[in-house]
């Protein structure tokens, strides 16, 4: 390619990659960035479907409200479940559990789990794979006691260990995983910095913001504990910053043991990255 064509063909790469423009509903004046296909405003994003689907962000930016953060025991929620009747843990996150084992435990030795809980995780999936040594950190304590005296497993290892205890311990594993941790953390990046150094591979879950889509004026997570939420494009490319390689999948019904990919405007409710280096 010659440098005039090249340069002809970089200028129109980068206006479909990054524009600002105005425009103008019901006399009002509306700024409208465009990034690779996302609108972006204050580290806000908010995909766009098509050129024919577009909603203009008010030049204030979105309004989005962070929850306090709050850590809870995870066993203490459980038992107070129990009292009101209810089950002792949510069939959908069950499912969710064994789904991320069904998928992803193939060709691995060693499996580290950040934010265990009380074991769902290995309680569900250990068992079936034998020949898998699985460590499971939850930095409860309440929590941790409890699962070693209710669900002990000869290949599984429970504790409280911190992320640099682990490395420092086993060195890197073949594959991390998380199960919807990250949305109870505020200051999730400092979080990816260390979980992202266990492994090469890793599984992350989370909730996924837009299920919430036809809430207006929704600017907060419902759900008390959570602290913010990521639609399936926030997580994508946050992800993007610690993984060459990042597949989005979810489970279009979240009580079937079946993923499904989807791509950066999925409105699903859980979504599953998997993602390499």
């Amino acid at each position: 390619m010659k440098n005039l064509e090249r340069e002809k063909f970089m200028k129109k790469l980068l206006q479909n990659i990054f524009s600002v423009g105005n425009i103008y509903l019901n006399g009002k004046k509306f700024k409208v960035i465009t990034i690779a296909g996302f609108r972006i405003k204050k580290k806000i994003f908010k995909p766009i479907k098509s050129i024919y689907d577009r909603t203009a962000i008010p030049a204030e930016g979105i309004q989005y409200v962070e929850n306090p953060e709050i850590w809870l025991s995870n066993i203490e929620v459980k038992q107070e479940l129990l009292k009101t009747g209810r089950p002792f843990e949510h069939e959908d996150m069950v499912i969710a559990n064994k789904t991320i084992g069904k998928y992803f435990l193939h060709n691995v030795k060693h499996v580290v789990n950040i934010g265990s809980g009380v074991g769902t995780f290995e309680w569900n999936n250990a068992p079936k794979h034998p020949d898998i040594k699985f460590i499971a950190s939850e930095f409860d304590e309440k929590s941790t006691q409890w699962v070693l005296e209710n669900r002990k497993l000869e290949n599984v290892i429970y504790c409280t260990d911190n992320i640099p205890t682990l490395l420092n311990k086993y060195g890197k594993f073949d594959l991390a995983i998380t199960v919807d941790v990250i949305e109870h953390i505020q200051d999730y990046k400092s979080f990816l910095d260390e979980f992202s150094l266990l492994a090469d591979k890793a599984v992350i879950s989370t909730p996924n913001r837009d299920r919430y889509k036809d809430i207006q004026n929704l600017i907060t997570p419902p759900y008390k504990w959570h602290v913010e939420e990521f639609n399936a494009g926030e997580l994508y490319f946050i992800l993007k910053m610690y993984y060459k390689n990042v597949t989005l999948y979810s489970l279009k019904n979240p009580y079937i043991e079946e993923l499904t990919e989807v791509g950066l405007y999925s409105d699903y409710e859980k979504l599953v990255a998997y993602c390499e280096k």
